[in-house]
């Protein structure tokens, strides 16, 4: 190989790593330029679930209800699931003994031996808890526990007014409440924008104060029979106001009636 070849083969050795110094360099580059980018649009887009949701969407069919749901659970339900977790752990732990304690029955021999038919009556049992539980929760325990609270805080604004009401009429027997329309003025009691209905009804607060003062249960009935009359001349206390929108209504708790 002659001088001149050498030195060719030189000057295109060079060029080669020449080349391929400029192309790491525009890859490190455009690498650098797309971090910034994408943490520039992060930081846009805070929280970074948001870039994740965007593809998920473009999943096929199944695969993206899958990952929504996925998204979903993890990026909002699962947070909130942290304040029950005390508690659900502890349910877990009562399904668990309790599947164990009688599932199982007691050889002569003090060894516990499964028994399937033990085993399908406490998944039945537990089963029904599971469900019904709930269902109390919300159609009893939590509204009974507002309007505890709310009746606590209303007692004291308690305030007597003197009214002509009519008959108290029994709208709900099951919870025993009462409602009667009362006025200020006699000759405005034949309805509309002149009278306000109020309502009577049991009320824990009260029963606790009635039990400790006077040894006896408060009855809403017995308040609801002072208005035997069309309309009677009544001095009530009561507490609470009318709000159509809210659904509210204000409570009378004593009444003193005259028959017009």
């Amino acid at each position: 190989m002659s001088e001149k070849d050498d030195k060719s083969l030189e000057a295109a050795l060079a060029a080669l790593k020449k080349s391929r110094r400029s192309t790491k360099a525009d890859i490190s580059g455009d690498a650098k330029t797309s971090g910034s980018q994408s943490s520039s649009a992060n930081d846009r887009s805070n929280p970074a679930w948001a870039d994740q949701a965007a593809r998920m969407l473009r999943l096929p069919g199944f695969g993206k209800i899958v990952a929504i749901a996925d998204l979903v659970w993890n990026g909002w339900a699962k947070p909130f699931t942290r304040f029950l977790s005390p508690i659900t752990r502890r349910v877990w732990r009562f399904y668990g003994w309790s599947y164990e304690k009688f599932a199982h029955t007691k050889a002569p021999d003090e060894t516990r031996v499964f028994s399937r038919q033990r085993a399908a009556m406490v998944t039945v049992v537990l089963a029904i808890i599971t469900v019904f539980t709930p269902v109390m929760l919300v159609r009893d325990f939590i509204p009974a526990l507002s309007r505890t609270i709310y009746d606590a805080g209303m007692l004291a604004t308690m305030r007597e007014d003197h009214l002509f009401l009519g008959r108290a009429e029994l709208i709900n027997p099951d919870r025993e409440i009462f409602q009667v329309m009362g006025c200020r003025d006699i000759r405005g009691c034949d309805g509309g924008d002149n009278t306000t209905y109020y309502r009577l009804r049991d009320n824990v607060i009260l029963d606790i104060k009635y039990w400790t003062t006077r040894f006896e249960p408060y009855d809403p009935a017995e308040i609801a029979g002072a208005m035997v009359s069309e309309l009677n001349d009544c001095k009530i206390t009561y507490y609470g106001r009318r709000s159509k929108a809210l659904g509210w209504f204000p409570y009378i708790v004593s009444a003193s009636c005259t028959p017009v």
